[in-house]
């Protein structure tokens, strides 16, 4: 199973919030599971700004970023972002538009309206430690 993981989702592992213990077990399960972890390469630049505006070690975050396969944003994703109905912020698009071209059976995003558009483009979403 292909489980694409949204910026808001990868935070969960650096950032302690409510949702953290949650979010570490679901990953941790999906891998041990034999699912594959993917991600934009956006992922990596969002991550690291993240972690430079708060003072992250840089060893935290290319350790959660080594546990995910890291794909090439394509010209398409870019093209069919830019088309996407709704309210969504560029990189949100983006990862959904990603997301989509590596057919994900599920995305993991913690983002209201980048689950709600992922959900009325098909894709399940999961936000592990939230109420639905």
């Amino acid at each position: 199973m292909i489980v694409y993981i949204d910026t808001s989702a990868a935070l969960k592992l650096v950032i302690e919030e409510t949702e953290s213990a949650a979010a570490a077990r679901y990953f941790s399960a999906k891998v041990h599971g034999g699912d594959h972890l993917v991600a934009s390469m956006l992922l990596y630049t969002e991550l690291h700004c993240v972690g430079s505006r708060r003072g992250l070690p840089v060893e935290l975050i290319n350790t959660v970023l080594n546990g995910i396969n890291l794909v090439d944003v394509a010209r398409a994703d870019l093209m069919y972002a830019a088309a996407m109905p709704g309210r969504l912020r560029s990189a949100d698009a983006i990862h959904l538009a990603t997301a989509i071209r590596l057919q994900a059976d599920v995305l993991v995003a913690y983002n209201v309206e980048l689950v709600s558009a992922a959900a009325e483009a098909g894709l399940r979403t999961q936000s592990p430690g939230t109420t639905p």
